[in-house]
């Protein structure tokens, strides 16, 4: 399986979308790595299984995503009918963060069947091992 993992360019989500992509290895999948703060050109979604995005969030009531993930989605090719997750940071508001991300991603046309927060490594490696399991 191949997956594309897509983050906004902050530190710890950073962290947790590289621990994702080691998780996602050890499974024995094959994941590709891409940052919304690096690039402007566009990514070719064709020959990925499943795409992941993690993002992280401000606000507690009315959750803001960053506009580099709304960019990236953009900028992403070929996304309609495409397998998807969602992942947020585990803190308050998380929820409707959550709810968010998924309307951009379902707004390209991606099919979201996964969301999770995380907040360790180790809610990656479950979340890759899961996600690995229900694509064999």
């Amino acid at each position: 399986m191949r997956v594309l993992i897509m983050h906004s360019g902050e530190g710890k989500i950073a962290d947790l979308a590289q621990s994702l992509q080691r998780s996602f290895e050890k499974e024995g999948s094959r994941a590709d790595l891409v940052s919304a703060a690096e690039g402007s050109t566009p990514i070719s979604s064709a020959p990925y299984d499943l795409v992941c995005l993690l993002s992280s969030f401000s606000g507690l009531f009315k959750p803001k995503v960053p506009v580099e993930i709304d960019n990236i989605l953009k900028r992403c090719t070929r996304l309609e009918g495409k397998k998807g997750a969602a992942f947020v940071p585990a803190k308050l508001g998380s929820t409707k963060a959550l709810r968010l991300l998924m309307s951009l991603m379902e707004r390209q046309g991606m099919i979201v069947d996964y969301f999770s927060t995380l907040s360790s490594p180790a809610d990656a490696q479950s979340a890759a091992q899961r996600l690995a399991s229900t694509a064999r």
